[in-house]
């Protein structure tokens, strides 16, 4: 996403967003405690994460979760000054710290997906 918000950006013009914002549509396409693992995990990290502002998710997260068949979905907007020059779409030296975070991430949701697959 955008480093700040556009004129028809959600949030208002010129509003800087957050590195990560998660959208779960307020809780409806992914339980509560998956969202708040991702968005524990990022802050530890240090990272400034919102949740379902200014995205709630689209609708796309939606068609593809059915929360009580234990289906998540879970939108993950990444801030683009993380990672790039967004004037020349360059990477710059921020991305490989991302990147590794990222890995990081997906190694806490595999543990906590791990988890709940032996309750059963």
């Amino acid at each position: 996403m955008p480093a700040v918000g556009g004129p028809q950006g959600e949030g208002g013009q010129g509003q800087p967003r957050a590195d990560f914002v998660l959208g779960d549509r307020d809780g409806s396409t992914c339980d509560p405690a998956f969202t708040e693992l991702v968005r524990a995990t990022l802050a530890a990290m240090g990272y400034e994460v919102a949740v379902n502002d200014p995205y709630k998710g689209v609708e796309l997260v939606k068609a593809y979760s059915e929360p009580r068949r234990r289906r998540h979905s879970l939108q993950v907007e990444v801030n683009k000054r993380l990672y790039m020059d967004e004037a020349t779409r360059s990477r710059h030296q921020g991305f490989a710290a991302l990147q590794a975070d990222l890995a990081r991430l997906a190694e806490a949701i595999a543990d906590y997906i791990g988890a709940e697959l032996r309750r059963g």
